[in-house]
């Protein structure tokens, strides 16, 4: 969702966001969360790249910048905004670098576990990236992650939707796994989590679904076979 005049409304609350002196609390991976964070309680996810947080008392409406996720009803939309509920769940701690354009809200955000939330949403073809002057230090990463998903066709990058009844779905080819066999009760296993998501399965949480350990969790965030 780009920045607009109708972020105005809340610039006096992004004043909590600051000063940057502020004492942190301390994410699972620090090293990966940059020095001038400030620590925020997420409260809502609004949509892909919206989030409501808070901060004392003054509850603060978030845009992530440099990422531009699908505008709600538009495909790709609500499975952007699923992955920044899974990366943000309410109730965590939020690490925030607010823009220091004056009268401008947008942050880079990072999540408790020290993962780059707008980086992570471009990365694997939730969003695209949008530079946002002067606060785009973060411009030639974004886009170097932003050729790697459209490279490997990722969501929204793939030429299709995951919500249209339109686009034929693909006839699944499950080839189980002979050693060892399935858990009974598990879902069938496939080779990838393309084919699983095909077939109708996923997504599978690390030690909930014992699922999760077939397939790699090439982001980390504890999910794998995203759909």
């Amino acid at each position: 969702m780009p920045t607009n005049a109708s972020t105005a409304r809340i610039v006096t609350a992004t004043a909590a966001l600051l000063p940057l002196t502020l004492a942190l609390s301390t994410p699972a991976d620090a090293a990966a969360v940059p020095k001038g964070t400030v620590a925020a309680r997420v409260v809502k996810i609004v949509d892909g790249d919206t989030i409501d947080v808070v901060r004392g008392t003054t509850k603060i409406r978030v845009q992530l910048l440099g990422v531009d996720t699908p505008e709600r009803g538009r495909c790709w939309s609500r499975t952007a905004t699923a992955r920044t509920a899974a990366l943000l769940p309410p109730g965590t701690t939020a690490h925030l670098l607010t823009a220091r354009t004056p009268g401008v809200p947008p942050s880079h955000v990072w999540n408790a576990k020290g993962v780059h939330v707008n980086r992570n949403l471009i990365r694997y073809g939730y969003g695209k990236a949008v530079p946002f002057k002067p606060d785009d230090g973060y411009k030639s990463l974004f886009r170097t992650e932003q050729a790697k998903a459209k490279a490997e066709k990722l969501r929204i990058w793939s030429g299709r939707c995951d919500t249209s009844t339109s686009t034929p779905t693909p006839s699944p080819t499950p080839t189980p796994s002979p050693t060892p066999p399935p858990p009974a009760g598990t879902d069938p296993r496939f080779r990838t989590c393309a084919e699983a998501n095909a077939a109708g399965y996923g997504p599978y949480r690390r030690g909930i679904d014992p699922e999760y350990a077939w397939y790699q969790d090439r982001d980390g965030d504890g999910v794998v076979c995203e759909r």
